[in-house]
């Protein structure tokens, strides 16, 4: 009988651990799929009030219905991630009702455009509230931290005191990874190298013997590469032509001592030096001491964005700690024909916005999310409240091809 009930005991007790640990394994579960649903909320929150801020600067049919039916997504990929959390007390109705409304007021815009219609000065502003309920959100959602851990969450009061004067709509209704899928013109034609010369082409590029690299395999793809380490490097080389696609440095980067024309300088110098011409700043980004400069390609005066170069600088001594030139591989032609525009810089500053006050305009090449090119003129243009935004009109059709807002920081200049 005890040898009967000891066992009975260990069973009952294995029986009863395993369930803990099972049960905590569900939970744990739970709790990464309400984290995830919350991120993702946030994600298209975010993506929403960036779109609908540019909205308000749209000024051509195609690009106002682009907008439109970018908030149409956005606004239904929040609806899903919101649907997946917890929350029975009500605290996100109102957020809930915002979402929606949002993408129903989208999709009455975009049925008028195509019908031939206008935006209309009421509905301009009811983007503007709305863009700034998205912020208002976006930030509230961001600082929230939910606990899901019991099953549901009744943290998020705030949220809800965030659209106490939510106003009442009304109206008709109830740029890539691009780089990755294509082919790299640059290098059609271009004969295979052996892996040898490979590593002697990225020995060269580093200033360094050829013996203090070793080769790490290949890499296949659309764009196959040879890559070698050193001793903090890793540098990969372009298996067709042979030329450096990236460069990572992970020594550790000492105190900040350079300031950013410094390392804008060493990183032009870095460029002249190996041959890499007619590259022209666009724009930089620091953080944790270093600074990374956007290169883009320049042909008889047009700017071709596609052709994209990154070199990054580091701080403390000026060395560089980075170089990625797969944007210019995949995407750069020599001898582009560019001076095909059929419209002035003049007449393609009539499709800005009203709302904004562009300077003179310059040609640039921007890539399209179909995989091609477009040439436009790019206009740095001031909003009402002293905003940055670039403006891009096609330079055949006067219509918008792409609007970006600029945000300067502290950290350098960036787009959004």
């Amino acid at each position: 009988m005890m040898t009967f009930l000891a066992a009975a005991f260990l069973v009952l007790a294995g029986t009863t651990i395993s369930g803990y640990v099972e049960a905590a394994r569900l939970r744990r579960d739970l709790q990464y799929t309400y984290d995830r649903a919350l991120g993702d909320l946030n994600d298209c929150v975010a993506s929403m009030q960036v779109t609908l801020e540019k909205s308000l600067y749209a000024n051509t049919p195609t690009q106002q219905n682009g907008l439109a039916a970018r908030v149409m997504r956005e606004a239904s990929m929040a609806k899903g991630a919101l649907a997946v959390l917890p929350v029975s007390d009500g605290s996100l109705f109102e957020a809930s009702r915002f979402i929606t409304q949002a993408g129903d007021f989208a999709m009455s815009l975009s049925a008028r455009i195509s019908a031939g219609g206008t935006i209309t000065q009421e509905e301009y502003e009811l983007l503007r509230q709305l863009g700034d309920y998205a912020s208002r959100l976006q930030e509230s959602l961001r600082t929230a931290d939910p606990d899901f851990s019991s099953g549901n969450s009744d943290n998020f009061k705030e949220t809800t005191d965030q659209f106490t004067d939510y106003p009442t709509l009304i109206y008709d209704g109830p740029f890539s990874d691009h780089i990755a899928q294509k082919q790299p013109v640059f290098l059609e034609g271009k004969e295979e190298i052996p892996q040898g010369n490979a590593q002697m082409n990225a020995a060269d590029f580093l200033g360094i013997g050829q013996d203090q690299l070793r080769h790490d395999g290949d890499t296949g793809g659309n764009l196959a590469t040879y890559n070698f380490s050193g001793e903090t490097q890793r540098i990969t080389v372009s298996r067709l032509g042979g030329y450096v696609v990236s460069l990572i440095d992970s020594r550790e980067i000492g105190e900040s001592v350079l300031s950013e024309e410094e390392a804008k300088q060493a990183a032009a110098e870095f460029l002249e030096g190996r041959g890499i011409e007619n590259m022209r700043e666009s724009y930089y980004a620091l953080s944790d001491g270093v600074c990374t400069i956007n290169y883009a390609y320049e042909q008889d005066g047009v700017l071709c964005y596609p052709d994209l170069i990154k070199v990054s600088v580091a701080l403390d001594d000026g060395s560089i700690v980075e170089y990625d030139a797969s944007g210019f591989l995949m995407n750069h032609q020599d001898n582009r024909e560019l001076n095909t525009q059929k419209l002035t810089a003049d007449q393609a500053r009539e499709s800005v916005s009203p709302a904004l006050t562009p300077d003179e305009g310059r040609p640039a090449l921007i890539p399209t999310a179909g995989l091609n090119e477009v040439l436009t003129y790019e206009f740095l243009c001031e909003g009402e409240n002293g905003e940055q935004v670039l403006v891009y009109i096609n330079a055949d059709t006067g219509y918008e091809e792409q609007i970006l807002i600029l945000l300067r920081t502290d950290n350098g200049i960036l787009t959004r």
